[in-house]
């Protein structure tokens, strides 16, 4: 039995929201005592946590290990302002990495552009007319390539579009931008990565995601070669993040098993009904206000009606990317319609809207009655506000609910969507309490209305995101009894302003009883 005593600590209770001096035991991952006196034996493992505070693990709802990972190999486009600082970051990258044949990246954003429009390729291919290059853009929901990368992929002009996805053309020539389902076109040809690849990424971005204080990841959306990569490393004893892994479509209709080991968990199926906002993907009600388009509803009722009775029959839950109003509502109409003709009326199926950007008011009290968690990534909206305004104009007062949705009884749990965004929970913690860019703008916050209150934020990573993986009898807060997740900061975060809350630093990252991080 490993037992470790962690002394000269804060608790914070989320519940009391306030803290009290203690010291806490550990034995084989859990917490067994709790107290000023605790009785230990030799055999016990005494840290000093020098008056840290601790909170229970905080836990992202919502990231992507491999891309986040795989993002450190790549190029790093989140910073461009334009086309040609995009061009000048793929050189020096090539002059780094002079033996590559094919250039990948990612993370730009045309809002970000002086000219703030999706770009085409005829700059990309003019600069890299020999090598392919594909670079992605933040949210994942398109690709832009140049001319050399669509001639490989034998893709022109009179190319069929896949259903769900878009090709897009300016005066009837490809732009090099391939939305949705029709990257699948490109991504076929791309160098496959290899398991040994993958468990790479997957292990850098553990590195990562443990010095930002997570003590678990949401895994939205595990490949084959990711759950493979993931069993590996958990025979080699490298896997030091609690993992709650969503099987992709492809792997859930492959008829995975459910899988579970200590620190890993795959019981759910991560489904996309939509695309992105930015990207003019997001399946809206309305045509978007600055383009003339719906969006693109990859999944309609049907197909989510078949995919919803396939999962809870195999008791999966089923975690549904839903952005736009559209594939929100075609969500909730298609769950009705299956839990009404399920023969158990009782059935704890916990059903996750991931990202739940633009709901309608007369959609929220049906996604109450269902018992739909909304998971919401903060961050996004001091992101795309300006964006949003944008693509929706007078509907924007529809999108970023989080008060709303907390009124109406559902359930919110926080993430980010990393690497769309920082995987930092106390920058969505930020986001949430705040809804302001980093320089306090706008003043008094995007929506105020919607800003949430600290406990609110804290409970979104914590006890939230407990329930919305089955675990809130295990993990959430910090109790006897309790797996021992822990994030250690540096100070009371209750006793800071909504716009001091950046001030905490990580001191340390603790899963199942092991401090995997410290910086002390």
């Amino acid at each position: 039995m490993t037992k470790i005593l962690y002394s000269n600590i804060n608790i914070f209770d989320i519940d009391k929201f306030e803290s009290y001096e203690t010291n806490l035991l550990i034995e084989d991952g859990v917490v067994s005592d709790i107290g000023r006196s605790i009785n230990y034996d030799k055999n016990t493992e005494v840290i000093d946590l020098r008056n840290f505070y601790m909170l229970p693990g905080l836990v992202d709802s919502h990231g992507h290990m491999t891309h986040l990972g795989k993002n450190q190999y790549e190029v790093d486009l989140r910073d461009c302002k334009s086309e040609f600082e995009v061009v000048e970051k793929i050189k020096t990258f090539l002059d780094l990495n002079n033996n590559l044949s094919w250039v990948n990246g990612g993370g730009w954003n045309q809002e970000k552009f002086d000219i703030k429009l999706l770009p085409d390729n005829k700059y990309l291919s003019m600069n890299f007319p020999d090598i392919p290059v594909t670079l992605s853009r933040i949210d994942g929901h398109a690709i832009w390539c140049n001319k050399k990368a669509l001639d490989m992929a034998n893709i022109q002009e009179n190319t069929p579009v896949p259903d769900g996805g878009e090709i897009l053309k300016k005066d009837g020539l490809l732009t090099g931008i391939l939305v949705d389902k029709a990257q699948q076109l490109i991504r076929n040809i791309i160098p496959s990565e290899s398991i040994a690849d993958v468990k790479k990424w997957i292990l850098k971005a553990q590195e990562i995601c443990l010095s930002k204080g997570l003590t678990e990841v949401h895994d939205a959306g595990i490949s084959s070669i990711q759950f493979d990569a993931y069993k590996e490393l958990i025979n080699e004893n490298k896997l030091k993040i609690r993992v709650y892994a969503m099987a992709n479509q492809e792997l859930f209709e492959n008829n995975v098993s459910k899988f579970k080991s200590e620190l890993f968990e795959l019981k759910s199926v991560k489904l996309v009904a939509d695309g992105a906002l930015g990207s003019n993907g997001a399946a809206l009600i309305e045509k978007y206000q600055d383009s003339d388009t719906y969006g693109i509803l990859i999944l309609d009722k049907n197909k989510l009606k078949n995919l919803f009775s396939k999962a809870f029959k195999e008791s999966f839950q089923v975690c549904i990317h839903a952005i736009g109003d559209k594939a929100n509502r075609e969500v909730v109409l298609a769950l009705r319609e299956v839990l009404e003709n399920s023969n158990d009326h009782q059935f704890d199926h916990r059903t996750r809207i991931e990202h739940a950007q633009i709901i309608k008011e007369e959609d929220l009290k049906e996604i109450s009655d269902l018992n739909v968690i909304a998971s919401v990534q903060p961050m996004h909206c001091i992101s795309d506000m300006h964006m949003a305004e944008e693509r929706l104009g007078s509907r924007v007062k529809d999108s970023y609910l989080w008060k709303t949705l907390i009124n109406n009884n559902i359930l919110l749990i926080g993430g980010s969507d990393f690497p769309v965004e920082n995987s930092s929970p106390l920058m969505g913690i930020y986001a949430a309490v705040n809804r302001t860019k980093f320089n306090n703008s706008p003043y008094g916050g995007w929506q105020p209305k919607e800003i949430l209150n600290l406990k609110e934020a804290l409970e979104m990573y914590t006890k939230n995101t407990a329930y919305g993986s089955f675990k809130e009898n295990f993990k959430g807060n910090i109790e006897i009894g309790k797996i021992a997740d822990f994030t250690l900061i540096d100070r009371d975060i209750s006793l800071l302003s909504n716009h001091d809350v950046l001030e905490c630093k990580i001191s340390g990252t603790i899963v199942n009883g092991e401090m995997v991080y410290k910086d002390f």
